[in-house]
């Protein structure tokens, strides 16, 4: 059965994914700056599994007479970074968009199913808008959860004093066991590394791409390298 956290509703009803992250790590102990996603959903009274799945991760939202479970799956055969930010990912949707809803009685869906890799959205820069078939409102919510999901794996803080001390991304992602890939990404989200003009100008038509449908595709090609076969994202 799954416990709701007022402290952790009120915090994510503001939609702050950056304060959401701190909380949910300090009140679970979490304090460490490597985490497993697993166990941080596990003390949360989430499950988690890997099956064979025909898409990239469903997060399964059972109401039993008044009394929820909730359970995250992702296909088997990830590599560890995507596997940790896909479950993240799926956390940030139940805190975000599910922990509400049944503290007020009114949550009615059965959870969320993820049509493309969050790991790749992410380090692709590619707003979930981009997906045929999603609503505005399901691509925000997807965008969040990404957010949610950096955040909590990698704390805007330790982030902060990290660079400040001037360590190398390489050190980064050592400290915090995530690939580099994410640790970039993150860094220069947060604006902490600095970007010249020729990567602004990248940066813009990385932007223009996404809108034309190019963004698709640097996902897609992002998501094949990160997964095998098994855990290649598919959809609907």
């Amino acid at each position: 059965m799954i416990a709701i956290f007022p402290q952790l509703a009120a915090c994510a009803t503001s939609k702050d994914t950056e304060k959401l992250a701190v909380l949910v790590r300090t009140q679970f102990g979490f304090t460490s700056p490597t985490i497993d996603a697993s166990e941080l959903l596990k003390s949360i009274g989430i499950e988690s599994e890997a099956l064979d799945l025909d898409c990239s991760g469903n997060l399964l939202v059972r109401d039993e007479k008044g009394q929820f479970s909730v359970i995250a799956l992702v296909p088997s055969g990830l590599t560890k970074d995507v596997r940790q930010f896909r479950l993240a990912h799926l956390l940030g949707h139940f805190l975000l968009h599910v922990q509400s809803g049944i503290a007020g009685g009114t949550y009615k869906d059965h959870g969320f199913r993820e049509l493309t890799c969050p790991y790749a959205r992410y380090l692709s820069g590619t707003s979930a808008a981009g997906i045929k078939a999603t609503s505005s409102e399901e691509a925000a919510a997807e965008d969040l959860a990404d957010e949610f999901a950096a955040a909590v794996l990698l704390p805007k803080s330790l982030m902060e004093a990290a660079a400040a001390k001037g360590a190398k991304v390489a050190e980064m992602a050592d400290f915090f066991g995530c690939s580099p890939d994410l640790v970039a990404c993150r860094l220069a989200r947060l604006g902490l590394v600095k970007q010249d003009v020729g990567a602004g100008k990248k940066s813009s038509q990385a932007k223009s791409n996404a809108n034309a449908g190019g963004g698709m595709a640097r996902l897609r090609e992002i998501a094949s390298r990160l997964e095998g076969s098994a855990g290649t994202p598919s959809r609907k």
